[in-house]
């Protein structure tokens, strides 16, 4: 594994607010992954999955909607969230001790919507340095394509913004965060097991899927560091490191537009 240490990777994400480390985990894990989560979308899980599968697919979010915090229910969710490849990276680009806030899977077959651009802290509320940071890992190779992550560098040292109304025909979501002048998005094309690690300052999203045939299914998990005592509600019980219950406490940092925004996210 790449050691954001020893080889001026964490340089790079101070400069940047997102690195990109490859093959971080195995493509034979990947799978597993995969088959795990086709077998979760196949058998439903009461209160976290729910698909419209009457008639023809108007809406492929319906049809494949994201999960969230799976590893609630799910013990190989759990695993990566805690796996130590993943949370000794996180580690070191918090510079503080991890606590796991979720997991989220997203499959994006094609002729999804994409996801606006925005800044995860705005729905976490961790109120320590970025807040929180999330590890983006990919099951599918990741292209301009279907539907890639975009992240815009340097936009972790923007404070919070207040979202504009997304296009309603591009995106699923629809607060949207432009860059401001002078930052321009860049695109993160990935294979299969590759991770992106971004803060929660960092502006990102991800167009439409306009592949025929690729879809661009994704594992991500979300983290605080400990010195955070404050996160949104929706994500307690937070998990250490060694698999013990947290509880944070209610955000007292508000939101640059006077509103409150909740998870899930």
């Amino acid at each position: 594994m790449a050691d954001p240490r020893s080889n001026g990777l964490r340089a790079f994400y101070e400069e940047n607010g997102y690195l990109l480390i490859r093959g971080l985990i195995p493509r034979d894990e990947i799978e597993q992954i995969r088959d795990r989560f086709e077998q979760i979308w196949r058998e439903g899980q009461e209160g976290y999955l729910w698909r419209d599968d009457s008639g023809e697919v108007v809406n492929h979010c319906e049809k494949y909607p994201r999960i969230v915090h799976p590893q609630r229910f799910d013990a190989l969710s759990r695993q990566y969230l805690l796996d130590p490849r993943i949370t000794d990276v996180v580690r070191e680009l918090l510079d503080d001790e991890p606590l796991a806030a979720q997991t989220m899977y997203y499959w994006k077959p094609p002729g999804t919507k994409g996801q606006a651009l925005h800044q995860d802290n705005l729905y976490l509320q961790a109120e320590s340095g970025e807040g929180c940071m999330a590890a983006w890992l990919a099951i599918d190779r990741a292209t301009e394509e279907n539907g890639c992550i975009r992240v815009v560098p340097g936009s972790h040292r923007l404070e919070l913004q207040c979202p504009e109304e997304a296009d309603a025909e591009r995106f699923q979501f629809l607060n949207y965060v432009p860059p401001p002048e002078g930052f321009t998005e860049v695109a993160c094309v990935m294979e299969p097991g590759d991770c992106l690690f971004f803060g929660g300052h960092t502006i990102h999203g991800s167009d439409p899927n306009r592949s025929a045939t690729e879809s661009r299914r994704s594992l991500i998990c979300h983290y605080i560091g400990t010195r955070s005592k404050e996160c949104a509600g929706f994500y307690n019980p937070l998990l250490a490191m060694d698999g013990r219950e947290v509880i944070a406490e209610s955000p007292t940092m508000g939101s640059p537009c006077g509103v409150s925004f909740d998870g899930p996210h």
